[in-house]
């Protein structure tokens, strides 16, 4: 794999895993984010700090965003544009509105760089094992040259399509998972209410048609299996704000382009308590603990 100039902004969960999965490839790496602890552990792997979105992007000939929002992967853009030119390439790793990534392809690309939104799928622990799954979108010629910033964390590479498929699949994604969520625990307040072991349930849906991610890894009972979240103190594999963020991205998106997402609709409400309720910085099968309240389950 040949050595590159890479840039990263947003040292997160899933961020700064996925900068010692470049820095380990040999690549050099320069950062900037917005506290200072992750700057330091990246730092102490070997990566150079960039200071700034800006001064990133000059030091650096592919640069990947991974921060939370459409108005963070905006003022990320607004800061770099100066930087930009020939040569370059901006790849957001970000889950924003399809909408708005398809505007920053337009204004990279105003400046004679190159621009890739490539959302992923694999949550952090996905990060810390570099096996992610990266969706992405804008040009085939585009992601042959950036692929070598991408393959040290990633498991697949699709390329979606065009500027903004990345984000609409990553959102498909996240509209099946959150509805996955939902259902599942539903089904377990309903097996605990009448008396029924979770290990029961996880064994036979497992091995059956209930199949699926969310019951495998995210029942939400503490104690009912034990790498879950629910009984590892709800450690987030992926935040609950997150997963609210993006499922009122899926309605957006949908009410956009004319589509129904009953399930979006269902759930949607039921993330939103969890916020309110304090799971927001938990594992988005928190929800389940909503589930549990409504069903008079302690």
């Amino acid at each position: 794999m040949p050595r590159m100039q890479i840039g990263f902004i947003g040292l997160g969960a899933m961020g700064l895993p996925m900068v010692r999965h470049l820095l380990g490839a040999g690549h050099d790496v320069t950062v900037a984010s917005r506290s200072r602890p992750p700057i330091d552990a990246a730092i102490a792997a070997g990566a150079r700090d960039g200071v700034d979105p800006g001064a990133v992007v000059a030091a650096s000939d592919i640069t990947l965003l991974c921060v939370p929002d459409s108005p963070d992967v905006v003022e990320v853009i607004d800061a770099a544009l100066p930087a930009l030119g020939a040569g370059k390439t901006v790849v957001d790793t970000s889950t924003i509105d399809p909408e708005v990534e398809r505007e920053q392809h337009e204004r990279v690309s105003a400046t004679g760089a190159s621009y890739l939104d490539a959302p992923l799928s694999g949550g952090s622990i996905g990060a810390e094992r570099g096996t992610l799954t990266v969706m992405v979108g804008g040009e085939a010629a585009v992601l042959a040259t950036a692929r070598p910033a991408l393959e040290p964390f990633a498991q697949l590479i699709v390329h979606a399509g065009g500027p903004g498929f990345g984000q609409i699949v990553k959102l498909c994604n996240q509209l099946v998972y959150a509805a996955q969520m939902l259902a599942v625990s539903e089904a377990c307040a309903l097996a605990v209410k009448e008396g029924v072991d979770l290990n029961v349930v996880h064994e036979v849906m497992t091995h059956a048609t209930g199949d699926c991610n969310a019951i495998r890894t995210r029942i939400p009972f503490e104690g009912a299996r034990p790498d879950t979240p629910a009984s590892n103190g709800w450690k987030p594999g992926f935040m609950t704000a997150l997963m609210a963020k993006d499922v009122d991205l899926v309605l957006r998106e949908s009410a956009r382009v004319g589509i129904a997402a009953s399930s979006a609709e269902l759930v949607q409400p039921v993330l939103a308590a969890a916020v309110e309720a304090g799971y927001g910085r938990e594992d988005f099968s928190a929800l389940g603990k909503i589930v549990r309240t409504r069903s008079n389950l302690p």
